[in-house]
């Protein structure tokens, strides 16, 4: 009897505690969450910053609407096709689309090149202007 009497002391859980699973599952929640902004913020940024730390940095700076007809003005009278390394986010590209020339972007953030695409169809160049993430180095 002293035996059955040492496993009357042991009791056995027979449900799960809603409170602490309520807890717990706060925990997942936020862990999850958390995490999922982490990565988000490391795949946005992770193109822009590792130019910088290249040998040779060349940073994004965006053409201006001066440059832009500046080129468009070098391409009156002109034939063939415009090609723009380092296209940043497509404006030169789509602008030389819109003269009708065929255009391609070789740019290596692949962002701006996904940015750039999107712009193309919205203007409706995007049968002429071409976009590639291209590495020229």
């Amino acid at each position: 009897t002293s035996e059955e009497e040492r496993q009357s002391d042991r009791v056995l859980p027979t449900s799960v505690d809603s409170d602490s699973w309520k807890t717990s599952n706060w925990g997942f929640l936020f862990t999850g969450i958390i995490g999922g902004a982490l990565v988000t913020v490391y795949a946005v940024a992770t193109p822009f910053i590792t130019p910088a730390l290249r040998k040779v940095c060349l940073p994004f700076v965006p053409a201006t609407s001066k440059q832009i007809e500046n080129v468009v003005k070098m391409l009156q009278h002109r034939r063939g096709s415009l090609v723009d390394i380092g296209s940043g986010d497509g404006r030169i590209v789509i602008a030389a689309a819109k003269e009708g020339f065929p255009a391609v972007g070789y740019e290596l953030n692949p962002w701006l090149v996904w940015y750039s695409r999107y712009r193309a169809w919205r203007e409706g160049v995007h049968g002429s202007a071409k976009f590639y993430i291209s590495d020229l180095w």
